[in-house]
């Protein structure tokens, strides 16, 4: 009989190695040449005290040990082996057996014993169940902590899983076949129930869960199609949110369907920004049509020689007023792409924004003498900001020569000027036509511009309030508006003051 297969089947992947412990050295070396003729190693002692000395030095699958030995005796030796080698499978050789014996042997820890004299067969099938024994005990406890391996791999598995779930900003919601949701992320479950942890109990299906016909639609379709891995739609919710929905099937290695996977990732941002790129669009092409239009008209007249003399001198004016719009137009498209952009070159440098307005102030002062309007400045103590001089000049130019545009024959503009703690307001105010609250609203957007009869004769790109709004903002600076039709406006700008 091989070493490696017992009567019972039971198979050891090395040799088994044996100690015989027994003072009679009939029964060693019978031992020894039964057991070493079935493939084991066999190690033999001639007393309790040698045979200790050697279980402590190798290591041993079984010992066979006589109770009655010079040095250590049998019960000791079993005493020692539970406390230490509890592993090692004692088997007990006696000539003195009773059933006192066996029990309190069997008490410290022995498998079995055998009484002398026994035969060569009964030494091979109590070794063989001891060895089988061993092998068992071996083997349940690799597989026990196989089990608790594998248990806190998964532990840590689903940890890490939920872990990226919990960080994903897109919503996920997993569902077994039956339509049981069975793991939602955090950003998942507020499409279910308001965030709150579904009851394990009481598992939402997810076309009862989600309010969203669209959703459940995509699951019924994965759900009667098996050869359909995935499909997607994208989705408005009640509070104009836009949702991007994605569902994959979950099958098995023979195509059976398992599950699905749902994932819905706002793209409300980015329908925004088509929206506002399309109306950007639209206006620019309609901002340039009209002058375009005209300009080839004058052209057309003129090359048709169907003009001369003076009418072709103004149309020629014309002409040029116009593409010095577009000119002027395409500029201020340029500068507003670079503000948001953030690839604008600036000198931060402290500036006296007391001179900045006062030179403003009186290059504007000459268009607002042609209309009797008066411009006073007033700065009220030291008020100096970090930034580029220009861009302050381009914002406050841009206000002070609306005001100017915008106002009546007669009419006033003041520009006050002041420091408040860690705060300069500048505030431009005019006599003007004023503006009602829909046009304040959208005062900042590009290309708006009030359209009536008092503005018919005002000309302008419609982007220069939009430059001042980025630029404002790029300083951390803020730009409010109060109006009033018929009797004027006041655009205050505030901005970080510089530190003392």
């Amino acid at each position: 009989m091989s070493p490696d297969q017992g009567q019972s089947g039971a198979s050891f992947e090395e040799t088994p190695r044996i100690i015989v412990m027994d003072d009679e050295e009939s029964i060693r070396l019978g031992c020894e040449k039964v057991l070493t003729r079935e493939g084991f190693e066999v190690v033999v002692a001639a007393d309790g005290s040698s045979g200790w000395e050697m279980l402590q030095e190798d290591e041993f699958d079984l010992a066979l040990i006589d109770l009655k030995m010079p040095g250590i005796d049998g019960m000791n030796i079993l005493k020692l082996m539970g406390e230490n080698l509890p592993d090692v499978v004692a088997i007990v050789i006696t000539g003195y057996a009773s059933y006192e014996t066996a029990v309190e042997t069997v008490k410290l820890g022995a498998y079995d014993y055998i009484p002398k004299p026994f035969t060569p067969d009964e030494l091979r099938n109590v070794v063989r169940r001891g060895l089988e024994r061993r092998f068992l005990r071996l083997s349940n406890r690799r597989l026990r902590e196989e089990r608790e391996r594998f248990l806190l791999d998964l532990t840590e598995e689903r940890s890490r899983l939920m872990t990226i779930l919990r960080a994903m900003s897109d919503a996920v919601l997993v569902a077994n076949r039956r339509g049981e949701l069975v793991l939602a992320n955090p950003a998942g479950l507020e499409w279910i129930n308001d965030g709150e942890d579904p009851d394990p109990s009481d598992v939402p299906e997810i076309s009862g869960s989600v309010t969203h016909e669209e959703i459940a639609g995509l699951v019924e379709r994965i759900e009667n199609d098996p050869d359909l891995e995935g499909c997607d739609a994208e989705i408005e919710t009640e509070d104009d949110r836009y949702f991007h929905a994605a569902a994959t099937a979950v099958r098995d290695d023979e195509g059976g369907y398992l599950g699905v996977v749902i994932v819905l990732r706002d793209i409300s941002e980015r329908r925004e920004i088509e929206k506002m790129k399309s109306a950007f669009v639209r206006m620019v092409s309609h901002e340039l049509r009209s002058p375009l239009a005209a300009v080839q008209g004058y052209l057309e007249l003129l090359v048709g020689g169907d003009v001369d003399g003076e009418d072709a001198d103004r149309m020629l004016r014309r002409c040029n007023s116009r593409v010095e719009a577009l000119q002027q137009m395409i500029n201020d498209l340029l500068d507003l792409s670079r503000i948001e952009s953030g690839t604008v070159q600036r000198e931060l440098r402290p500036c006296d924004l007391g001179e900045i307005l006062d030179e403003i102030v009186q290059l504007q002062r000459g268009a607002g003498i042609e209309r009797g309007i008066e411009i006073s400045l007033d700065v009220r103590g030291e008020c100096h900001v970090v930034a580029d001089a220009r861009e302050v000049e381009e914002v406050f130019t841009n206000l002070i020569s609306n005001a100017v545009k915008y106002n009546r024959d007669g009419g006033k503009v003041e520009v006050v000027a002041e420091r408040h703690d860690d705060k300069v307001s500048i505030s431009v105010s005019d006599t003007g036509i004023g503006m009602k609250e829909e046009a304040v609203e959208n005062i900042f957007e590009e290309f708006f511009r009030v359209r009536n009869s008092e503005t018919a004769s005002v000309t302008g790109t419609g982007l220069g309030l939009a430059i001042v709004k980025r630029l404002v903002d790029s300083y951390d600076g803020d730009i409010q508006v109060e109006s009033v039709p018929g009797e004027g406006s006041t655009f205050t700008v505030t901005l970080p003051a510089r530190p003392e």
